[in-house]
C-alpha cells in the first residue's frame, strides 16, 4: 500500500511594510473618494484595508496623515501622467498640444477619477494649512507646465508675442477647473462634447497674426 501524498498548504509571503503601505494608501483613496473627508472614519479606512486601527496609525500617525499621504502619492502619479502626454503630443505638434491641454487633462482624469474626487475634498477641507498646501501645490504645478508650453510656443511664434503668458496659462486652467467641477456634479457628460470647440476656439484667440 502506498502512501498518498497529500497536498502541501500553499504559504503565503507576507507582505513588506512598503507593500503594506501601498496597499492602505490605494484603500484610503477608494474610502476618501466615495465619501467625504469627514465622514470618513479610521475603522471604515483600517477595514478597507483589512487591518487594524492601530496599524493604520502606526504607518500614517493619524487620519489626516494618511489623507495627505493619499494625496501626495496620487496627485504625484496624476502629475506624471499629464506631464508625459503634454511633452509627446508637444514633441509631435506643438499645435496639437495646445489644442489638447484641456481634453488631455479630462483623459488623464478618466484613468483614475478617484484621485480627482480626493483632491476636490481636499479644496472643502482648504481650511486645514496642510491639506490647503497640498492642493494648492498640485494645482500650481499644472499651471507651471501650461505656463511653460505656451511660453515655448509664444517663443516659436505661435503665439501673440503681445499676450500676457500668465492670463493664458490661467485661461486654460480656468477650463481645467470647470472640468473638474463638472466630474464633481457629474455633468461631464454635457460638458465633454463641447470640450473640444471650446479648445479650438481658444487657440485660434491665441494664435499669432500673419502679415
Amino acid at each position: 500500500m502506498t502512501d498518498t501524498q497529500q497536498p502541501q498548504p500553499v504559504k503565503r509571503s507576507r507582505m513588506s511594510g512598503e507593500e503594506r503601505r501601498k496597499l492602505i494608501l490605494h484603500c484610503a483613496k477608494r474610502v476618501f473618494a466615495r465619501s467625504t473627508y469627514v465622514e470618513a472614519s479610521t475603522g471604515e479606512l483600517a477595514r478597507e484595508s483589512g487591518i487594524t486601527e492601530p496599524m493604520l496609525y502606526k504607518h500614517f500617525g493619524s487620519k489626516k496623515g494618511l489623507f495627505l499621504a493619499v494625496l501626495r502619492e496620487f496627485s504625484s502619479q496624476f502629475l506624471e501622467l499629464y506631464q508625459k502626454r503634454l511633452a509627446e503630443r508637444e514633441e509631435k505638434d506643438i499645435l496639437d498640444a495646445l489644442e489638447h491641454v484641456v481634453l488631455d487633462f479630462r483623459e488623464t482624469i478618466s484613468v483614475d477619477p478617484e484621485t480627482q474626487r480626493v483632491l476636490f475634498q481636499s479644496v472643502l477641507e482648504s481650511s486645514d494649512p496642510e491639506i490647503s498646501q497640498g492642493v494648492s501645490k498640485n494645482n500650481l504645478t499644472i499651471y507651471q507646465m501650461i505656463h511653460d508650453l505656451v511660453g515655448r510656443a509664444q517663443a516659436a511664434g505661435y503665439i501673440d508675442e503681445a499676450l500676457n503668458l500668465d492670463a493664458v496659462a490661467w485661461g486654460y486652467m480656468s477650463m481645467i477647473l470647470a472640468n473638474q467641477y463638472a466630474l464633481m456634479l457629474n455633468l461631464s457628460n454635457r460638458a465633454a462634447p463641447l470640450q473640444e470647440e471650446i479648445s479650438r476656439v481658444w487657440l485660434r484667440g491665441l494664435r499669432a497674426r500673419e502679415g
